[in-house]
């Protein structure tokens, strides 16, 4: 006599199948949670700090550029034009300008040669360009310029800086 095969198929339960999904669903709702709390631990893009590197960088290329100004064409509270050495092999010297409208949120804007008007700043709350002028040779020669860039409404996001300029006597 032959002994007979027995073809049993092992499975899961009605019982073991609820179980494991219950403890699935316990183990994903645990990390749905800390992935919540994770994202509002992280600040958001419009801290004052972050916002404070932004009117730093933004009055730090201004101030480079304001280094190296030949001379200042146009110039208000809230605007500064000016012309630098020849950057483009052309010959001609380029006019570089920074606008804000003063309305606070508007940004703050830099115009290269004329053209488009590019961003700086988003969102300026503030941008004032003081001058300190000095007669030189019967003229009045804009020698130093203070700057002063806030970037959020909060002041702690507010920096303020001078600039002697390169090529004007002192």
């Amino acid at each position: 006599m032959t002994p007979r095969t027995q073809s049993r198929h092992r499975g899961f339960t009605v019982v073991e199948m609820v179980l494991s999904m219950a403890v699935m669903t316990v183990l994903l709702g645990g990390i749905a949670s800390a992935l919540v709390i994770a994202g509002r631990a992280v600040p958001g893009t419009a801290t004052p700090a972050s916002l404070a590197v932004d009117g730093y960088h933004a009055a730090e290329r201004l101030a480079t550029e304001l280094y190296a100004a030949q001379t200042v064409t146009a110039r208000s509270a809230t605007s500064v034009a000016f012309t630098v050495a020849d950057r483009d092999a052309d010959g001609n010297p380029e006019t570089i300008q920074y606008t804000w409208s003063g309305v606070a949120g508007d940004p703050l804007n830099r115009r290269y040669n004329g053209g488009a008007p590019g961003t700086v700043l988003d969102s300026a709350y503030q941008f004032n360009v003081g001058y300190v002028t000095q007669v030189i040779s019967g003229a009045n020669l804009v020698t130093i310029v203070n700057i002063t860039i806030q970037a959020g409404s909060d002041t702690a996001a507010r920096v303020d800086t001078s600039v002697q300029l390169l090529n004007q006597p002192s």
